[in-house]
């Protein structure tokens, strides 16, 4: 079973390089030991790298993490025609214990199911080079991506989480003025209402109508406090709600006070 990784959230950190390698007749990874982490990801081939005594195979479309202070290196070559990319990262103060500042990674990921995770290193080694203007703000933004994107879920995230149900959560945080019903969903993704409601109430906990009342008020809960000359008639309205009556029931369902009330605690008018 993968070891776990824990990197702390609590600064930025720095890149000191980032690269492609590729080697036809296959190549051995250096023998040393670093002070900064060695972010390794398996494009073409694969790779037999020790760390601290034990053995990563790393394969297509699989990242490693090296990390600092242990030593790494392999005993035999690489397959012809590797290919990785690699990003050199600097080790921070609360790396290594467990907290809620920390983000917790296995020593190898399987990232063939999230493309995402090969577009950040890609873009990570193209601005590494390109010179582009606050290249160093630019490098920590994409790294902070990359390792949040490959982090594994909290605790108290629902390990039913598949990838339709992330693609419905999308639309309703992308486009929170629509009401998706269960039976528009179920077209769009080719399955029967029944399935798909079973396995959206599985991964979150509530049903999709549900959900959506559920995000739309906290979402508007923000809204009027930030907006104290918008009307919320305009506010519920813009986000799927047919009338304010309606919506202003639901939220003092909600939040046991109305919005007009919720207003004023910040004394708007």
């Amino acid at each position: 079973m993968n070891s776990i990784v824990y990197m702390s959230t609590k600064q930025r950190r720095t890149i000191s390089c980032s690269n492609v390698n590729y080697s036809p007749e296959g190549i051995l990874h250096p023998d040393r030991v670093m002070d900064e982490y060695d972010l390794l990801y398996i494009t073409d081939g694969s790779w037999d790298i020790i760390e601290n005594g034990i053995c990563h195979h790393v394969k297509k479309d699989q990242l490693l993490i090296l990390e600092p202070g242990l030593r790494h290196y392999s005993q035999e070559k690489c397959t012809p025609h590797m290919r990785n990319m690699f990003i050199h990262c600097s080790l921070l103060p609360e790396d290594g214990l467990p907290s809620p500042d920390c983000l917790k990674l296995q020593k190898v990921t399987d990232c063939s199911a999230n493309p995402k995770v090969a577009e950040l290193f890609s873009q990570t080694v193209e601005t590494y080079w390109s010179g582009r203007s606050h290249t160093s703000f630019r490098l920590s933004a994409l790294l902070e991506l990359l390792l949040a994107e490959v982090s594994l879920p909290d605790e108290a995230d629902s390990p039913w989480m598949d990838s339709l149900t992330k693609d419905i959560l999308h639309l309703f945080y992308t486009c929170p003025h629509r009401f998706f019903s269960p039976e528009a969903l179920a077209e769009t993704y080719g399955l029967s209402v029944r399935s798909l409601s079973t396995r959206f109430k599985k991964a979150t906990g509530y049903t999709i109508h549900q959900y959506q009342i559920r995000l739309k008020l906290n979402m508007a809960h923000e809204q009027i406090p930030a907006n104290p000359k918008r009307g919320i008639r305009d506010i519920a309205l813009s986000f799927g709600f047919y009338d304010e009556f309606h919506f202003s029931r639901l939220y003092k369902r909600q939040f046991g006070y109305a919005p007009s009330v919720h207003r004023g605690m910040h004394g708007s008018t």
